[in-house]
C-alpha cells in the first residue's frame, strides 16, 4: 500500500498577519526588557534605612512565658541570660492587670540562646502573645548606649505559608495535571518579571509607563503559550490580550487625569513620597491600574479563543461571521460575570477602609468622590473596560485565524444550521 505524505496546511493571509504582528511584539518586548532592565539599586531617602521597619534586621524567637511581672524593668527589649527579678510589690500580688509581659527565647542573631522580654499594655492593634508563639522581632541599636534592642515585628508564619502553598500546588496538579504544572510555571515566571524587573526598574527611576507595559507584555507572551500551547488558539488569545492591555493603558491615563487622582489618601503612597521621593505617586497609581487589569485578561481571552476553535471544529464549514456571533453569545455571559467579580475582588481588599467610611457621618456623594474610594472605583472601571474590549477583539481574531481542519470528509453529513 502506498503511503501518502500529509502536507501541513498552508497559512491563510490572516494567520500570516497574526504571526508577523506577534513576532514584532515579541521582538519589541525583548528589546524593551534589555533596554529598561535596571542597572542600579533604588534611590531611597536618607531616612529609609533608619526609619522603615522592613529595613531593620530581624531575628526569630519563641514565647516561653506570659505574665504581668517586671513590666517596668529596664531590661525590656534587651538580651539577658536570666529573667528580670520581680519587685516586692509584684511578689505580693500587686500586678498591673493592664500589662502583659512575654519572655521570648532568641533563636538566632547575635544574642541567640539568650532571652528578651516584650511588654504590651493592651493598646488597640497590639498583638496578644501566648506561650508557644513563634514571632519575629526587629533588632536595632540603642543610640544612648549602643546596646541591642528588640521589638515585636510580626508572627513567624513561613511554615504555615509553605504548608498551604503545598496544599494549593497539590490540588492544582491533581485536578489539572500537566496543564496545572504549566500554569504554575507561568505563575512563577510572572512573579519573576514583577519582582526582578518591574519593581526594581520603577524604584531605580525608569519611566513607569514603558516599564509597566513591557513587563505586562512579557508576562503575556510567555505565560499564554506556555500554559495553553503553541497554536492559533493561544495566538488569538495573546493578540486579544495585548490589544486589551493597550486599551487599559489609554483608559487608565485618561481616567486618572480627568478625575485628578493624587493617591495622597493612601498611607503606602505617603511612605513612597517620604522614602522614594523621586517616584511619581500618580505614575505608581497608573502602573497599579494596568497590572490590575492584566489579571483577568488571560481568562477572558483564552475562553473566547477556545470557544471559537471548538465551534470551528464541530462545524468546519461555519462562516466566520457566524463563528463570531455564536462565540460572542458566550462572551457576553463572560463579561457579565467578570465585571462584578472584579468589583467584588476590589471590595474585599478594601473592606477595612469601607467599614471606617460607613461609620463616618458623610454623604454617599462625598464618600464615593473621595480620593481613596474614587481610586478603587476607577481601578475597577479600567479593569472592566479592558475585559469588555478583550472579548470582541479576541473573538474576531480567532474567527479569522482558527486552524483549518483540512478537507471535509465526503461521508460526513452536512451540518444543520438553525435559522
Amino acid at each position: 500500500m502506498a503511503r501518502h505524505s500529509v502536507k501541513p496546511a498552508a497559512l491563510n493571509p490572516w494567520q500570516r498577519l497574526l504571526v508577523g504582528v506577534l513576532g514584532l511584539v515579541v521582538a519589541a518586548t525583548a528589546v524593551g526588557l534589555v533596554w529598561l532592565w535596571p542597572s542600579s539599586g533604588p534611590d531611597t531617602s536618607e531616612d529609609f534605612d533608619r526609619a522603615y521597619s522592613l529595613n531593620q534586621p530581624r531575628v526569630t524567637g519563641t514565647v516561653t512565658q506570659v505574665d504581668s511581672n517586671a513590666c517596668a524593668s529596664p531590661a525590656t527589649g534587651t538580651a539577658f541570660d536570666t529573667s528580670p527579678r520581680t519587685t516586692a510589690a509584684e511578689a505580693a500580688g500587686a500586678h498591673d492587670d493592664s500589662c502583659r509581659r512575654a519572655l521570648v527565647d532568641l533563636e538566632d542573631g547575635p544574642d541567640a540562646g539568650k532571652m528578651t522580654q516584650l511588654v504590651h499594655y493592651g493598646v488597640a492593634g497590639e498583638p496578644v502573645l501566648e506561650v508557644g508563639d513563634h514571632i519575629t522581632m526587629t533588632l536595632s541599636e540603642n543610640p544612648a548606649d549602643g546596646q541591642a534592642h528588640y521589638a515585636f515585628a510580626d508572627y513567624e508564619r513561613s511554615s504555615a505559608l509553605w504548608a498551604w502553598g503545598l496544599v494549593v500546588v497539590a490540588a492544582i496538579l491533581i485536578f489539572a495535571a500537566w496543564h496545572g504544572l504549566r500554569s504554575l510555571i507561568g505563575l512563577a515566571f510572572s512573579l519573576a518579571i514583577v519582582f526582578f524587573f518591574l519593581l526594581p526598574a520603577i524604584t531605580a527611576g525608569q519611566s513607569i509607563v514603558p516599564v509597566t507595559i513591557v513587563a505586562c507584555a512579557a508576562i503575556l507572551v510567555v505565560a499564554i503559550p506556555l500554559v495553553h500551547g503553541w497554536n492559533f488558539k493561544s495566538a488569538s488569545a495573546l493578540a486579544g490580550s495585548l490589544v486589551a492591555l493597550a486599551v487599559a493603558t489609554v483608559v487608565a491615563i485618561i481616567a486618572i487625569r480627568t478625575s485628578h487622582l493624587q493617591g495622597l489618601s493612601s498611607e503606602d503612597n505617603l511612605k513612597l513620597l517620604l522614602y522614594l521621593p523621586q517616584l511619581s505617586v500618580v505614575g505608581v497609581l497608573l502602573a497599579g491600574f494596568i497590572v490590575g487589569a492584566l489579571g483577568g485578561l488571560n481568562d477572558v481571552s483564552i475562553g473566547q479563543a477556545s470557544t471559537v476553535h471548538e465551534l470551528a471544529a464541530i462545524d468546519p464549514e461555519m462562516p466566520r461571521r457566524r463563528l463570531f456571533i455564536s462565540a460572542m453569545k458566550v462572551g457576553r455571559d463572560h463579561i457579565a460575570s467578570m465585571v462584578y467579580t472584579i468589583v467584588l475582588s476590589y471590595t474585599g481588599a478594601a473592606l477595612p477602609l469601607l467599614l471606617l467610611i460607613s461609620a463616618a457621618d458623610a454623604s454617599a456623594g462625598q464618600v464615593l468622590s473621595s480620593d481613596v474610594i474614587a481610586t478603587e472605583l476607577l481601578r475597577s472601571g479600567v479593569g472592566a473596560l479592558s475585559l469588555v474590549s478583550a472579548v470582541p477583539v479576541t473573538t474576531l481574531i480567532a474567527a479569522f485565524t482558527h486552524s483549518d481542519p483540512g478537507p471535509r470528509d465526503p461521508n460526513r453529513p452536512p451540518a444543520i444550521h438553525a435559522h
